[in-house]
């Protein structure tokens, strides 16, 4: 009985490592924010809940998501709108992104 215990909770958290993230999950992230070598300020966050497709960071950002898998990390590279803060206007930037889990 320990036997199929522990082959069906192998067979679980192998089924939660093949998830990937689509248009509509929610993914729980850990990034953090580059200009250059930089990171800047307010461009951190862990355990983020992030709803891909909702049209909540800037442009460009969610879509690079979309197919990562729990564990993965990703460099996600964007560009500032004009309007955006001073210091980050127009301005390429990586986000170093970790997926921790994804919700469907």
């Amino acid at each position: 009985m320990k036997k199929v215990i522990g082959v069906l909770a192998m067979c679980a958290a192998l089924t939660a490592c093949e998830k990937t993230a689509k248009n509509g999950d929610t993914v729980i992230i850990d990034f953090a924010g580059f200009l250059g070598t930089e990171q800047f300020a307010g461009g951190t966050a862990q355990n983020y809940p992030l709803k891909l497709g909702s049209g909540t960071f800037v442009p460009g950002f969610e879509e690079q998501l979309v197919g990562a898998k729990i564990g993965e990390s990703r460099d996600v590279n964007i560009t500032f709108p004009t309007n955006y803060v001073p210091e980050l206007a127009g301005k390429d930037v990586v986000f170093k992104v970790t997926v921790k889990d994804i919700k469907k």
